[in-house]
């Protein structure tokens, strides 16, 4: 076979690779809602458009397991900070979802596909779109081509380091969760004292008839006024996804 020929698919069949493993966790690209179909066109568009940029790929590197493997968990590292923040959005709705009384309301979530609590599951679209109004999908793929740069296709790199990246990124789910129902987790915990204080008061109240609504409304209340507040937080996400995938790059080049 013609070298050039042979470097040219060797080349596209790890460019492949590493954009197939970004959309196995990007949001929205790995929804259970787009089609297969439509999502392998849409890695093999990004593969037409990323190879010719790329510079050449040397003789000596060939097709393996591990070559392509390490390809897609450089993929996966550049697209899991997005993921995380809107699983941090989910786990915050579940949170809130315990704490209002809501857990036992579930629906069906259209992007994975199964069953979720509604406050999760409304949480993470309204993250998700905010996500797309601010540009975030396009700061991954722009992420992507540039990180061609810094670990050309075929190059060794620390494919360990990557991986231990990507374990402390799962940190973000944990503290973004938390940020955004912490003051809803306040309001329910001061209505839950003051509910003890009138069960010792008024022994002969229904406090169950009286709980739910109270804490749900709380719960709900300051869920509306904390809305614009983190939005106006997710709106720095195109610097805040960029910066968790410089970090995941410098980490598998060894900087």
């Amino acid at each position: 076979m013609d070298p050039a020929l042979s470097g040219l698919l060797v080349g596209g069949a790890l460019v492949f690779f590493r954009i197939a493993g970004l959309m196995v966790v990007a949001p929205l690209l790995a929804a259970r809602t787009v089609p297969a179909p439509i999502r392998a066109a849409i890695a093999v568009l990004l593969t037409a458009l990323v190879l010719p940029t790329i510079p050449e790929v040397p003789p000596s590197v060939a097709l393996s397991p591990m070559a392509l493997a390490s390809e897609m968990v450089v993929g996966i590292g550049l697209g899991i900070g997005a993921a995380l923040l809107i699983g941090g959005a989910e786990l915050a709705g579940d949170i809130l979802s315990v704490q209002t009384g809501l857990a036992g309301a579930t629906a069906l979530d259209p992007l994975t596909g199964f069953g979720t609590g509604i406050m999760g599951q409304f949480l993470s679209l309204f993250v998700l779109t905010l996500l797309l109004v601010s540009g975030g999908h396009l700061v991954m793929i722009e992420a992507l081509a540039a990180s061609y740069e810094v670990v050309p296709v075929g190059a060794a790199f620390d494919v360990g380091a990557g991986v231990t990246e990507i374990a402390r990124t799962f940190a973000v789910l944990f503290s973004q969760g938390l940020q955004f129902a912490g003051p809803i987790i306040a309001a329910v915990s001061v209505g839950y004292v003051a509910l003890g204080v009138l069960a010792r008061t008024s022994p002969q109240l229904n406090m169950l008839a009286v709980a739910f609504p109270l804490q749900i409304g709380l719960g709900l209340v300051t869920l509306a006024g904390a809305i614009p507040l983190a939005a106006t937080f997710y709106a720095g996400w195109p610097a805040h996804i960029e910066g968790l995938a410089a970090r995941f790059l410098r980490a598998v080049a060894g900087f």
